[in-house]
Parts: C-alpha cells; sequence; structure tokens
C-alpha cells in the first residue's frame, strides 16, 4: 500500500471520528419550514427529548413573542421565527426564546395581578356581610394562577442564568396578599 493511501485512509477514520459539536453549538437550519422541520428531525435522532424539550419551548416563545407584537396569522408568525433563529446557535435560539417566555410571564403575571387588585377590595368590602363563593373562589384560581406564573418565571430566570444570560432586571408585579 503506497504511503499516501495510508494517509489519506487514516485522515477518512479520523474525520469519520471527529465528535459532532454538543446540542448547543449546533447552527439551527431554518430558511424554509421544511428546513427547520429536518433539523428538528435530525436533533431529535441525536439527542434525547428531554434535552430537546428547552429549545422546542424556546421556539414556541418565540412564536408568542411574534403573536404579541403584532404579527397577525399562524404562518406569518412561523415565518418570523424561523428569521430569528436561522444560522443562530441553539444556544442563542434558547437564549432568545426563553428571554421571549420571561417577558410573556412578567406580562401575564402584572395583568392577572391587575385583575385581582380589585376583587380582593371586593373581597374586603363584602366580609362584613360574607363574601360570595363566587368572588372567594375567583381569588383562589388567580392566586394559584399567579403563584404558577412565578414559579414559571423563576424556572426560566434560572435557565437564562444558567446559559450565560443574566435576566434583565425586572419589576416583578408582587403577589397582592391572600
Amino acid at each position: 500500500m503506497s504511503p499516501r493511501l495510508v494517509i489519506v485512509l487514516l485522515l477518512a477514520g479520523f474525520v469519520g471520528c471527529a465528535k459532532p459539536p454538543p446540542l448547543p453549538e449546533i447552527a439551527v437550519r431554518a430558511a424554509t419550514a421544511d428546513d427547520l422541520a429536518g433539523f428538528r428531525a435530525d436533533l431529535g435522532n441525536r439527542f434525547a427529548a428531554e434535552q430537546l424539550q428547552p429549545f422546542d419551548t424556546a421556539l414556541q416563545e418565540l412564536k408568542l413573542d411574534a403573536m404579541n407584537r403584532g404579527v397577525a396569522t399562524a404562518d406569518a408568525r412561523e415565518l418570523d421565527m424561523q428569521a430569528v433563529v436561522n444560522g443562530k446557535t441553539v444556544r442563542e435560539t434558547l437564549i432568545l426564546g426563553w428571554q421571549a417566555r420571561r417577558a410573556r410571564l412578567l406580562r401575564e403575571s402584572a395583568q392577572l395581578a391587575g385583575m385581582l387588585e380589585p376583587d380582593l377590595r371586593l373581597r374586603q368590602q363584602t366580609a362584613a356581610r360574607g363574601t360570595p363563593e363566587s368572588i372567594t373562589t375567583r381569588i383562589q384560581n388567580e392566586q394559584d394562577i399567579l403563584g404558577r406564573l412565578q414559579r414559571d418565571l423563576t424556572d426560566a430566570e434560572s435557565r437564562l442564568t444558567a446559559w450565560g444570560a443574566t435576566p434583565e432586571p425586572a419589576t416583578n408585579p408582587p403577589l397582592p396578599a391572600r
């Protein structure tokens, strides 16, 4: 065997044995819906579902962010999300998507806290003669949802911090007293 052939075979062997990049460093292919579907399918063949769950959440949150910005149709939101992530790394996509999630959770918490405050005042006003059960139930539901939103917000901020993206300071709406 010629020395050149041996060298070529060795190089081919080394290239074939090269370790693929870790998930966070992989560049997202999303120029078209088919590109993104193929990219996601490829990831599904290489990584466990629980490893990909944050990525899937990030993509969904970017579509929700587009809706919040007034992008009207589902197709347009999909295209908007694709334009945002195409060519970025999975890590960059995670950060963008989870920052969008955090912003959404902050908005929803503020909105729900605004709904809860008048209900708490109404409970206080009706306490002497007996607060209607419907108001008590509504307050309990609003407080439960606020608690879930706060847990989700804490999770989003923890993930962002773990990925090296310190969440921007925000005024978390205080949870009204029970």
